[in-house]
């Protein structure tokens, strides 16, 4: 996974008029993050103090990304904004959860704990998750189960799947789940339907012996299970689940 190089040496802004800055502000220009009148705030340009973020800004305000930007790169493929953004609000609340101690107001994403600010957390995470997502969807490509493994393609995958349940609903066909899917909802049911097909594909790679089935039911059973010949095909599905889940984690590796 490697960042996508900027264009060019970045110019500098043309320098702005040298002006006077009272004592007081100059003073608080030296701390950030500051506390002013007991509002935690950050510093900003020209010494301006502004108020930081609190647990309720939007991932996109938090990290500073647009969905048109591209993030990073993975096997040539870009990890577009969209997708990075779309991971920041699966993992917004485990983060939040995380950093939650240090109190929900003005200031928290920037507020750092152990060296690491909630902010920080929340990009890490979210491009690991964007990533991964883009090595399944790779996989799945290489497969044959989808041809477009970008953000139009999953787009385009989302409209079409609503239009599916949409035409349902008009011919009254009854249909499980949602009347439409949001973008969210759709993505985990979309690496749900890849992860079991690229499971099965993965399975006639891995090692299904009797012996390793039973290998597997003596490390993992516990007082009172039940005998190996009642949850053999339990076994065996975690051996493969295992085995598709490591996989995948490799393929996304940095």
């Amino acid at each position: 996974m490697t960042s996508t190089p900027a264009p060019g040496r970045a110019r500098k802004a043309p320098a702005s008029r040298t002006r006077r800055v009272p004592v007081a502000l100059a003073v608080v220009a030296l701390v950030a993050p500051a506390v002013v009148a007991g509002v935690l705030v950050a510093v900003g340009r020209e010494g301006e103090a502004v108020p930081g973020r609190s647990a309720s800004a939007g991932v996109g305000e938090v990290l500073g990304i647009r969905p048109g930007d591209t993030v990073v790169t993975f096997e040539g493929e870009p990890v577009g904004g969209a997708e990075v953004l779309r991971a920041a609000e699966t993992v917004r609340a485990e983060v939040i959860s995380e950093f939650a101690g240090q109190g929900l107001g003005p200031g928290f994403w920037e507020r750092a704990r152990d060296g690491v600010t909630p902010a920080r957390r929340l990009r890490e995470r979210a491009v690991r998750a964007a990533v991964l997502d883009k090595a399944r969807r790779i996989w799945a490509r290489e497969a044959g189960l989808l041809t477009d493994v970008g953000e139009q393609g999953f787009q385009r995958e989302l409209a079409a799947e609503n239009a599916r349940r949409a035409e349902a609903a008009r011919s009254g066909r009854p249909i499980p789940g949602v009347p439409s899917y949001d973008q969210y909802t759709y993505a985990r049911v979309r690496a749900a339907e890849l992860d079991a097909a690229l499971e099965k594909l993965h399975a006639s790679s891995l090692d299904l012996s009797e012996r390793r089935l039973r290998d597997q039911y003596a490390r993992t059973a516990g007082p009172g299970a039940p005998p190996f010949d009642q949850v053999r095909e339990n076994v065996r599905r975690q051996l493969v689940r295992q085995g598709y889940e490591q996989a995948l984690q490799a393929r996304a590796a940095p």
